[in-house]
């Protein structure tokens, strides 16, 4: 037998054995079985006579994707001890995306939404606000020149006057 021969053999078998799923299956116990939808996930797996069974995920879960799953996952809770609030609230087909609290900044950042924020520093007396915070950014504090003062929660010192 030839080097060629065990080559095509060895391709052979492993096509016959090692098939591969579609785009849209999922593999379980040597089976290719259709996905079901986002929003939803597998309550039983296909066998040779039946497909998939999906059901709508529930509660606080969802699935953002077609999947094989026998779960949805848990929505992110946007917890205001974290400094959070709700930009979009958790669906089916999507988990919630959470955003800062008035006066925080975000520290955090994953997928897009906001994992845990920080409140926006506070301007001492003898320096002013030179960037007043934003949702993605600290407030800066800078120092007042000479002749000048701020109580800190001024955007510019002003002139000590006799």
């Amino acid at each position: 037998m030839k080097l060629y021969d065990i080559f095509v053999i060895l391709k052979l078998l492993c096509i016959s054995l090692c098939k591969a799923c579609k785009p849209a299956e999922y593999k379980i116990d040597k089976e290719c079985c259709p996905m079901c939808a986002a929003g939803t996930h597998v309550s039983k797996h296909c066998d040779r006579e039946l497909g998939t069974n999906c059901i709508p995920c529930i509660g606080s879960t969802y699935t953002n994707v077609p999947n094989g799953l026998s779960s949805c996952f848990t929505c992110t809770v946007c917890d205001e001890g974290h400094g959070l609030k709700v930009k979009k609230k958790c669906e089916s087909v999507s988990d919630a995306v959470c955003e800062p609290l008035p006066r925080y900044y975000c520290i955090d950042v994953n997928n897009g939404s906001c994992r845990k924020a920080r409140e926006h520093s506070t301007c001492l007396p003898g320096q002013y606000i030179n960037q007043t915070g934003t949702a993605s950014k600290d407030t800066v504090c800078s120092d007042c020149p000479a002749e000048t003062y701020s109580d800190g929660s001024f955007t510019h010192c002003k002139l000590h006057t006799m």
